[in-house]
C-alpha cells in the first residue's frame, strides 16, 4: 500500500507543476501579446494577468498540501 501512495504523491506534484507551468506560460504569452497590440491597456492587462498567475500558484500550493497529507499515511 505504501508504494501506491508514493507514486500518487509523485504524480500529484508532477502534474501540478506541469499544469501550472503550461498555464502560466500561455497566460503570460497572451498577456504580452495583448499589451503589444494595445499598449494603452497594458496596466489593466498586467493587473489581471498577475491575479490569474496568483490563482494558478494557489493550485500548486493545494497540490503540495495534499501531497504532505498523503505522505503522512506512508
Amino acid at each position: 500500500m505504501g508504494n501506491g501512495i508514493g507514486i500518487g504523491i509523485g504524480l500529484i506534484m508532477g502534474l501540478c507543476g506541469l499544469g501550472i507551468g503550461l498555464g502560466q506560460g500561455i497566460a503570460v504569452s497572451k498577456g504580452l501579446e495583448g499589451m503589444s497590440r494595445q499598449p494603452e491597456a497594458g496596466s489593466k492587462i498586467q493587473m489581471l494577468m498577475i491575479v490569474g498567475l496568483a490563482i494558478m500558484e494557489t493550485i500548486g500550493v493545494l497540490g503540495f498540501v495534499i501531497a504532505i497529507i498523503m505522505s503522512a499515511k506512508l
